[in-house]
């Protein structure tokens, strides 16, 4: 793909920074950059460490500042990997089936109509005698939604943060060491729900931020409502680290698997093939967004992240639907 003056005149000076780095590291890091496995394998189990730590020492600022500044970026990344890259996007028919239910949960409808969208993901798939069972499961689901929303919600709030884990590891042939980074990922939330990191947050006061605007209490509430209140606070703490993890899949783990050269593509380069996959005006609008975003919440952190996340409210069935399309046939597109 042909230079632009932006990726030639912005993004060069960090490639040369980059690559002088590189030459200094080289001895020491060598051997991990030119090995995508290893590289790869890493890269998700440093992600869950420092997910792990940051989320004991500061849950509150991680929970405002992952959406605020990672959130629109994720989002992009997760239209890109589901839908963009399987060429998804050239069934009209699809995106249709796949959009309204999509918008419609965004806007407020029941997250049944949301769960919904799985159906025409499957059915547009070639036939395959795993299509009934996924249909099956979908339709299950849907139900469960209908019939108590709130409950199937705050279900689905947790649960959507392993999807991207469970479709990083299945969708393609990887070495066995890497289930090391999903175990790691349960592990970490299995140790917040235990109880763990509780004299972490308590020594680095992390129960309590007021500079972000938000409260531990309504976060309780609202991811945890319902659970006692020393496992709905660890509840929210677990959430915090699987979402920090999710957002690592999103951003660092799925785009080093997907991309066709093994070894780390320059700045540069990745702003070409974002190009290719979106166009400019897209890829200005989705920029805007996100800086818009990030200015909001230096004037209101807390009503910013919620309009991040009402915002954010499809891509979570967006990942079960395709997860559904892959349950049928093995494979996305």
């Amino acid at each position: 793909m042909a230079r632009g003056p932006f990726s030639d005149g912005l993004l060069a000076p960090l490639d040369a920074a980059r690559s002088a780095a590189l030459r200094r590291a080289g001895p020491w890091l060598g051997p991990f950059f030119a090995d995508r496995d290893r590289r790869v394998l890493w890269l998700g189990l440093s992600s869950v460490a420092v997910a792990f730590v940051a989320t004991g020492a500061a849950p509150l600022w991680l929970l405002l500042l992952g959406p605020l500044l990672l959130g629109v970026p994720h989002l992009l990344s997760d239209v890109r990997y589901l839908v963009v890259r399987p060429g998804l996007h050239r069934d009209g028919w699809l995106m249709v089936g796949l959009g309204a239910p999509l918008l419609a949960v965004t806007l407020g409808a029941n997250p049944a109509v949301g769960v919904l969208a799985a159906v025409p993901a499957v059915l547009s798939a070639p036939r395959s005698r795993r299509r009934a069972p996924a249909l099956a499961v979908a339709g299950a689901l849907a139900v469960a939604a209908w019939a108590n929303a709130d409950g199937f919600q705050l279900i689905f709030v947790h649960a959507h943060n392993l999807v991207a884990l469970a479709l990083w590891f299945f969708l393609r042939s990887r070495p066995a060491s890497h289930a090391w980074v999903p175990l790691a990922a349960l592990a970490g939330s299995g140790l917040a729900l235990a109880g763990a990191l509780d004299p972490l947050v308590t020594r680095f006061g992390g129960w309590s931020a007021p500079a972000t605007g938000l409260d531990f209490g309504e976060l309780v509430v609202s991811h945890a409502d319902g659970l006692e209140p020393t496992l709905a606070a660890r509840a929210v703490l677990s959430f915090c680290f699987l979402q920090s993890v999710h957002y690592a899949v999103w951003l660092r783990l799925i785009p080093e698997d997907a991309r066709p050269r093994r070894a780390p593509r320059p700045f540069a380069a990745s702003w070409r093939a974002l190009v290719h996959d979106f166009g400019a005006p897209a890829l200005a609008a989705v920029a805007a967004l996100a800086v818009g975003l990030a200015a909001w919440g230096l004037l209101a952190p807390g009503p910013a992240r919620d309009g991040y996340l009402r915002l954010a409210t499809f891509h979570g069935y967006l990942e079960l639907a395709v997860a559904a399309r892959w349950l049928s046939q093995g494979r996305l597109a």
